[in-house]
C-alpha cells in the first residue's frame, strides 16, 4: 500500500492556523468534501468530510472561529473530541 501523505486527506492540512479563518472564507476554500451545518443556540457547527477525513468546527453567530470541536482520520482509525466535559 503506498504512503498517503498528509496532505491527501484534505485542504484543511495546508490552511495552519484556522483560527486565521472564518465561516466564509472557509467555505469558499473548502470545494472538495461534503458539508453539514447544524445550528444549535446561537452556534453554528460545521462539518467538513470526504472519505479520509472529517472536522466539525464551532463559529460564533457572525461566522468566527471559535473551536474544533473534532477530527476523524478514517483510515488511520483516529477521532479526536476537542471538547472535555466538565
Amino acid at each position: 500500500m503506498a504512503r498517503r501523505e498528509f496532505n491527501d486527506y484534505s485542504i484543511f492540512s495546508k490552511l495552519g492556523d484556522l483560527s486565521n479563518y472564518n465561516f466564509e472564507t472557509l467555505n469558499s476554500l473548502i470545494l472538495n468534501m461534503e458539508m453539514h451545518v447544524e445550528h444549535i443556540d446561537i452556534f453554528k457547527y460545521v462539518t467538513w468530510e470526504n472519505n479520509l477525513f472529517a472536522i466539525t468546527i464551532c463559529f460564533d453567530s457572525l461566522g468566527r472561529f471559535l473551536q474544533i470541536e473534532r477530527e476523524v482520520w478514517k483510515d488511520l482509525d483516529v477521532d479526536i473530541n476537542h471538547v472535555h466535559e466538565d
